[in-house]
């Protein structure tokens, strides 16, 4: 028993350290999504100079892209990822401190908490790939709503306007599922031409002339939605993912293991000598 005990608390030790350093790279990439505009800008401005020339040249006006702010746009993943960097960091002082020191009630709690995290995941994962339209539509709906309260089209210079002309080129994608998602958008200016069908910026080719046709009829436009075509890039990996979460979930069931048996030993222990754990809890 005690070799396993030994062996649980260097298990422990170590897994914790590794996601005490996955906490501060989450902590630290929300801090730059929030405030770390001038660190992702050379990632992304030579997208809005191309646009910006592209619609200029072409007799569409002049175009002011000076306000784009991905921090903005990206603000909640920013907070996103500080909240689940804090609570890594959370996670990992129970599991090191209860696990070092056998404090008996930081190591049922981190049990606990572990346990609720991998039923969790068990959830999420069930429901990733059994019923994916349940996560999709409640993602998608806030979205579909931004664009027709906000989205101003291609000379527009809030943050909704900036931010969909930029995924449109970025992603050669147009709209969440389809360019239909804008129609009756009550801040989008279709007086161009015959009267848009389609956002200009979703032309596969920027057209060379003030007359848009192929945001007109619409014609030779970006057919995908950019929100499968993101969630594609980000999740459609099914072994990947799968692998993924399903190798964190192993590394969860042999802490909690471990938790449980340091657990019962200092728990065990404290009969046996109580002043001596005392202080343990």
């Amino acid at each position: 028993m005690g070799c396993l005990v030994g062996l649980g608390r260097i298990l422990i030790v170590i897994i914790n350290i590794i996601f005490l350093i996955l906490g501060l790279v989450f902590f630290a990439l929300g801090l730059v999504c929030l405030v770390g505009e001038s660190m992702l800008k050379p990632y992304y401005q030579s997208v809005l100079d191309t646009l910006k020339a592209q619609l200029e040249a072409n007799n569409f006006g002049t175009i002011d892209l000076s306000s784009f702010n991905i921090s903005a746009l990206i603000g909640g993943l920013g907070y996103f990822f500080v909240g689940l960097g804090l609570f890594l960091l959370i996670i990992t002082i129970l599991g090191c401190c209860g696990a070092c020191c056998k404090v008996k009630y930081m190591l049922i709690t981190y049990a606990v908490i572990v346990i609720v995290i991998l039923t969790g995941e068990i959830i999420f994962m069930g429901i990733l790939y059994g019923s994916p339209d349940t996560i999709k539509d409640e993602m998608k709906g806030p979205l579909k709503a931004s664009i027709q309260s906000d989205y101003m089209g291609f000379n527009g210079t809030n943050i909704v306007s900036l931010g969909w002309n930029f995924a449109h080129r970025q992603f050669s994608c147009c709209g969440v599922d389809s360019y239909n998602d804008f129609t009756g958008g009550v801040k989008w200016n279709t007086n161009y031409g015959g009267g848009l069908k389609a956002p200009i910026t979703c032309c596969i080719t920027i057209p060379d002339s003030g007359t848009p046709t192929c945001a007109e009829t619409p014609s030779d436009i970006y057919t995908k939605g950019c929100f499968d075509e993101v969630y594609n890039m980000l999740l459609g990996n099914v072994s990947l993912v799968a692998g993924s979460i399903a190798g964190c979930g192993c590394f969860q069931l042999v802490l909690i293991i471990f938790a449980l048996i340091i657990f019962c030993d200092a728990r065990q222990s404290s009969k046996v000598n109580p002043k001596q754990y005392k202080r343990n809890g």
